[in-house]
């Protein structure tokens, strides 16, 4: 009961803030400041006239007001987003406005909106992982409230000026922001402000535009990885695959389809019955690697959670040259396998996926152990990505190694671990320290 009602009260104060500082010019919050002190100070109007500043300042707000009231401004935007953006890298796009009414209007604003979700308590405590912590330290402040919202949105952009917008000329602005996180941003539309007459205070129209931009976690440069690993039996084929430099096993004749290669047509077949057949073939031996990507957080803070993300997509980019089938395996609400490579799918499909992936509870790196298990056999390699050393995932890796399975292990660090206090570690074996990823992955 306390917790929602701070959270109600961070809400309102938030929102009223946010209206004095979007409404209010300069001009205007100088004069609310005037007039909030001229009637603390004019209360007494025997021995002071500083209450006549206090109700000509009154008269100029409320005129103000009154004078916003009469606006009718109308306009459209049109963004041209791009489809990708990665996080910490700045974004720049541009933005055209129509005017549709038959003036034209000088010194407006422009402030993108972006889509805002009010999170609860229990979402605030699992983001900063405050449980742990002593009982007078769990609560969150408003400064930690508003900076989970800002994370929330994906980004602040701040607000543009107008200078000129004349009637049936769109203009074109060129914003920029860096995304604070990966995922999807989600704009809803954009207010335009319009000063009233004493610019004291903004009317603002709201142009409707909904629109998404994805956000790809951050990829650092890192070398491929040179595992020994063999061809292995893949049951059915991967019949989707393409044959790049194999030797593909005949299955039977088929009629020619748009799209078939020529140099799989049978010609003894065209001459006898007239029209094209195509020779059908069965690729069953492929390298496949696989990627692992554990996601239990724990009681580390989210910051390592994103950092184990973004070595996993710089792996999976790493990846993109090999003539091989690359086999993306975590665990959200349920354990999922992405494969991609020799035409199955594309990369950036699968830096979508990581794109959206989320932590998951205690339990789930039993549920990967398992899919990986299936798996196996058809795999040559492993990568495996993980936030934690325990006796679990110590037994798991060396199960695979007794196995024969060529293994490389990245284990993210907050830095307060070394290479001397961890063991039974594999022979591939790096610790990357979430504060200098680029540097960990440049030397390996």
């Amino acid at each position: 009961m306390l917790k929602s009602l701070l959270l109600r009260q961070y809400k309102r104060v938030f929102r009223s803030s946010r209206w004095m500082r979007m409404h209010f010019t300069v001009m205007g919050h100088l004069c609310l400041l005037v007039w909030v002190i001229s009637g603390v100070f004019g209360v007494d109007t025997k021995s002071t006239t500083t209450y006549q500043l206090f109700v000509f300042i009154s008269i100029l707000l409320l005129f103000a007001l009154v004078g916003s009231l009469v606006n009718r401004f109308k306009a459209s935007i049109k963004r041209q987003l791009p489809r990708y953006v990665t996080v910490g890298e700045s974004l720049v796009y541009q933005v055209s406005i129509s005017n549709h009414t038959q003036k034209s209007y000088h010194d407006l604003v422009y402030i993108e909106q972006l889509a805002l979700h009010y999170p609860s308590y229990a979402e605030l405590t699992h983001y900063y992982q405050r449980e742990h912590l002593s009982w007078y330290r769990r609560g969150i402040s408003f400064r930690l409230w508003r900076r989970y919202l800002y994370y929330q949105q994906g980004a602040y952009i701040e607000e543009q000026p107008l200078k000129y917008l004349a009637y049936q000329q769109p203009e074109q602005l060129t914003l920029s922001f860096t995304p604070l996180r990966r995922g999807k941003l989600n704009f809803t539309g954009a207010y335009i402000g319009k000063p009233d007459l004493l610019g004291l205070f903004k009317r603002f129209y709201f142009a409707e535009k909904v629109q998404s931009c994805l956000v790809l976690p951050r990829r650092y440069p890192i070398s491929a990885i040179a595992l020994q690993g063999s061809r292995q039996y893949q049951p059915g084929g991967v019949s989707l695959a393409n044959s790049v430099g194999d030797s593909p096993e005949f299955m039977s004749l088929r009629e020619y389809q748009q799209g078939d290669a020529l140099n799989q047509i049978h010609w003894k077949s065209f001459a006898r019955h007239g029209k094209l057949i195509v020779k059908e073939y069965q690729d069953e031996y492929f390298v496949r690697r696989a990627l692992l990507l554990d996601t239990y957080l724990g009681e580390h803070d989210n910051e390592l959670f994103e950092a184990a993300v973004s070595v996993a997509a710089s792996i999976a980019m790493s990846e993109r040259q090999n003539d091989a089938l690359l086999d993306l395996m975590f665990v959200g609400q349920q354990c999922h396998c992405f494969t991609t490579g020799r035409g199955v799918d594309h990369m950036p499909h699968l830096q979508e996926v990581l794109a959206a992936v989320q932590r998951s509870d205690a339990g789930s790196f039993a549920k990967l152990t398992t899919a990986v298990v299936a798996q196996q056999r058809q795999c040559s390699s492993m990568v495996c990505v993980l936030m934690h050393w325990d006796q679990e995932r110590q037994d798991f890796m060396q199960s695979l190694q007794q196995q024969g399975m060529p293994l490389v292990v990245f284990l993210l660090s907050d830095g307060s671990l070394t290479q001397a206090s961890l063991a039974n570690k594999p022979e591939h074996f790096y610790l990357v320290d979430m504060q200098h990823i680029a540097r960990d992955l440049a030397a390996i």
